[in-house]
């Protein structure tokens, strides 16, 4: 009988801590769009933290947070088995058990971050509980260093709210899930405030949250200001995403393009756009290898005054990039080509296989067209675009030496464009506006996330990329949401998913520099050194015993 109360007690406890489990997942989920219950986020993490608060074993802990984890980052990014069936040709069946292996493997740094929790309970008792805020933030941060995929940091829940989100401009996204894992673990100390240690715990995370705060108020830089305007034209094809490849297709798909913007430049205010972007799409052009493809456009840009850029396919010998290319309308590509940007951070079943020496024959086996075969590119390249000039006197010393022959460029944008879903991956955004990028480009193809949450999700990353660094950032995409974002996330005159469109924006170039552009992660960075010293400190701290709080009466 007593083994058997025993057991039927192990049994409900797992059922119960399960569930707690789940609900950090379902919280965590419906923080982000298509939901867009944000303030969830501030919660979220609370029903695992009072699990592991409680003192359970190092295994039970890394289930609980795997479970967490799994079951939020496959239902959150369920995109990607849409992306492999539609896009990439692989069987449904397959598509969701990759999908499900995908965020088997994702939710291993929930799965560390809960068992490091629980080392620290174990170890340092309720006080622990004080720095998960700095762990959550070192296991986010150690996910695309180590995996080279991230999506949906905790942070970028938040992008609607820029009083808030204007903190990632001194610690990136990482500033900003750190303070919402502060509630959380507030949240829980305070339903426990009776144990021992938990007014000290409680008071240490209190100061802490609300030093990162103030970091907006104590900032004396004035607010940025910017130092000229332009015009934007981006055109929406909205091609499907398995279009047809043929040279027939492509030459219709591309006089399509142009058509659209002709008819762009003819609604402009001035007949004409300092800047006109092409969305990613299956156009697929390779200006750099078609001559024919080269002189159509350099003859566009030519007529319209305008500088473009265009996505297209490069190939270098046997490798292929997905590149950006900037085509100016006064220098021909033959004689003065502009710098292109390869794609850094290629799609992982798209443009790319990842663990491919464990899925590679799976996806091709079931796939019925190839996956992957692009190389990466390795620099974050910024082209300047002429945009005016004007005659100025030179100043020498006390006397101004009026020189009408002397001509300098007075407005022009240094733009850093970068491709799909880069956009979530703020170190390589911030590496452009380090290179001194004025504005911001982010051309994509979300056809291939179809109806799913992947496009919502997809702006907001971009929005919190904008706030980050306070640039403009045109987005630009095949099938939708296409939009100008200004640098504090707000969201300009967008195109709708699914239709065929083209929109004028005026975009704003700023030069100063965020904290966050100067400096990078180095917050995230201070969490993963300080996370590792708490660790090495609490091994030379004895076990505590099994933690018994009450609930305040």
């Amino acid at each position: 009988m007593p083994r058997s109360f025993k057991l039927s007690f192990s049994t409900n406890n797992l059922v119960r801590h399960s569930a707690m489990a789940a609900l950090s997942a379902l919280l965590l989920l419906l923080s982000f769009p298509n939901f867009e219950f944000d303030y969830l986020a501030w919660v979220a993490l609370a029903p695992l933290l009072s699990v592991l608060a409680q003192g359970v074993s190092l295994r039970r802990a890394a289930a609980l947070g795997w479970l967490t984890g799994v079951l939020f980052t496959f239902f959150a990014e369920n995109w990607i088995a849409h992306s492999m069936v539609y896009f990439g040709g692989v069987a449904t069946f397959i598509a969701y058990a990759v999908a499900f292996f995908f965020a088997s493997v994702l939710a291993l740094f929930p799965a560390l971050f809960a068992v490091v929790m629980a080392w620290l309970v174990k170890r340092l008792g309720w006080f622990a509980v004080a720095f998960a805020p700095v762990v959550w933030v070192a296991t986010e941060w150690a996910r695309p260093f180590i995996t080279g995929v991230t999506w949906n940091a905790l942070g970028v829940s938040q992008v609607n709210h820029f009083l808030i989100a204007r903190l990632s401009q001194y610690g990136g996204v990482y500033l900003l899930s750190a303070e919402l894992v502060s509630v959380s673990a507030l949240l829980v100390l305070l339903l426990k405030f009776k144990a021992p240690g938990v007014a000290r715990a409680a008071a240490t995370l209190t100061i802490m949250a609300g030093i990162t705060l103030a970091f907006p108020v104590l900032n004396q830089q004035p607010v940025t200001q910017s130092f000229a305007s332009i015009s934007v034209i981006g055109v929406q094809p909205n091609l499907p995403p398995d279009a047809d490849q043929s040279p027939e297709a492509s030459t219709r798909d591309l006089e399509a393009n142009i058509r659209l913007t002709k008819e762009a430049i003819e609604r402009a205010p001035d007949k004409t756009a300092d800047i006109v972007i092409w969305a990613e799409s299956p156009l697929a052009l390779f200006y750099e290898n078609d001559s024919t493809v080269r002189e159509r456009l350099d003859q566009l840009a030519a007529e319209t005054g305008s500088h473009f850029i265009v996505n297209t396919v490069t190939r270098d010998d046997w490798r292929y990039h997905n590149s950006v290319h900037v085509i100016s309308p006064d220098k021909p590509s033959a004689v003065k080509p502009m710098n292109r940007y390869d794609k850094i951070r290629l799609v992982p079943f798209g443009e790319y296989v990842p663990f491919k020496s464990v899925l590679g024959r799976v996806v091709e086996t079931f796939a019925t067209s190839g996956v992957g075969g692009f190389t990466p590119g390795t620099e974050s390249v910024v082209n300047t675009l002429r945009l005016a000039t004007e005659r100025e006197g030179i100043i020498s010393g006390d006397d101004s030496v009026p020189t009408a022959a002397i001509e300098r460029t007075t407005n022009f944008a240094r733009v850093g464009a970068f491709i799909c879903y880069e956009a979530a991956y703020p170190d390589l955004v911030r590496g452009f506006v380090k290179n001194g990028a004025t504005l911001l480009v982010n051309v994509s193809n979300d056809a291939w996330f179809g109806k799913t949450s992947g496009p919502r999700q997809h702006l907001a990353h971009a929005r919190l990329r904008a706030i980050e660094n306070d640039r403009d950032l045109v987005r630009v995409t095949n099938s939708g949401i296409s939009a100008l974002i200004k640098a504090n996330g707000q969201v300009v005159d967008p195109l709708p998913s699914f239709q065929t469109g083209t929109q004028i924006w005026r975009a704003q170039l700023r030069r100063s520099q965020t904290p966050y552009s100067q400096r990078g992660d180095w917050f995230a960075l201070s969490c993963v050194v300080f996370t590792l010293l708490v660790i090495t400190v609490s091994l030379f701290f004895r076990q505590k015993p099994p933690l018994t709080g009450t609930s305040p009466k």
